[in-house]
């Protein structure tokens, strides 16, 4: 009688439980990928001149305290993919991307002459690319009606940077100071942005990030011909290059 009553009880609850309605979800929820192309708005620009000591030492006239780099807009193509949840009107999930492309910029500044060592001056010059970029990031946002998601994104990013720095003494180029430097530099990322429904399984994006991946150091050491001068020995010229900036990007997304 008792495993019968139990039995009951059971069965009853299954049957409540179906009943229930169901924890009410959002059209943005699940599994997403997607194809975004982006544009770059703006970038910082400042190439700080950090070294060497005797470097420093030269006055402004003869070397500059920093570059004005170009500001140099480019596009990019990539790929992105993610998870939504939701309780409610509330929208959190997880994202992550990666965009092809290379954003370059430069600078040079041709400085006063230098009496016995460089009659005609020097030549300093900088260049920054960025190349291939991507990022892992958590998003946050609300629905607005069932169709309009605004949204909040911020993580870690990473990319592809070279940097590259040199002076030349004008009118004897085979004195010169070269260096390159090329790493995947991290930093971090945010931005916002929003979707609209298209289908129920595709939507619309349109969203801006500011990505800082901070400043890559570049020395430029001299040649031979810059070593078989006494009075240049140690006078080397190192470069802080930024790399922040931000994008504004657009976006085709499915959902499964």
């Amino acid at each position: 009688m008792l495993l019968k009553r139990n039995s009951l009880l059971l069965v009853s609850g299954a049957l409540l439980a179906l009943s229930a309605p169901a924890l009410a979800e959002t059209k943005f929820d699940g599994v997403y990928v997607g194809v975004i192309g982006s544009v770059q708005l703006h970038n910082s620009r400042n190439a700080v001149t950090e070294g060497t000591t005797a470097f420093l030492g030269l006055p402004d006239t003869v070397a500059p305290e920093s570059l004005r780099l170009d500001n140099n807009d480019g596009w990019r193509g990539g790929a992105v993919a993610g998870w939504n949840g939701s309780s409610g009107s509330l929208v959190y999930g997880l994202e992550a991307d990666v965009s092809f492309g290379a954003n370059r910029a430069g600078a040079a500044f041709s400085g006063a002459a230098i009496p016995d060592l460089a009659p005609n001056g020097l030549t300093t010059s900088a260049s920054r690319r960025i190349g291939t970029q991507g990022s892992l990031r958590a998003r946050l946002g609300t629905t607005v009606g069932e169709n309009v998601l605004l949204y909040g994104t911020g993580g870690v990013a990473l990319a592809d940077v070279r940097g590259t720095a040199g002076v030349v003494v004008n009118g004897a180029p085979t004195v010169a100071w070269s260096g390159e430097r090329s790493q995947g530099r991290f930093g971090w990322t945010i931005g916002a942005g929003t979707e609209f429904k298209l289908t129920d399984g595709v939507s619309l994006r349109a969203e801006y990030l500011y990505t800082d991946l901070g400043r890559q150091s570049v020395l430029a050491t001299g040649n031979s011909g810059v070593r078989a001068i006494s009075a240049l020995n140690g006078v080397d010229y190192q470069v802080g290059l930024p790399t922040a900036g931000g994008a504004a990007r657009v976006g085709i997304i499915a959902r499964f």
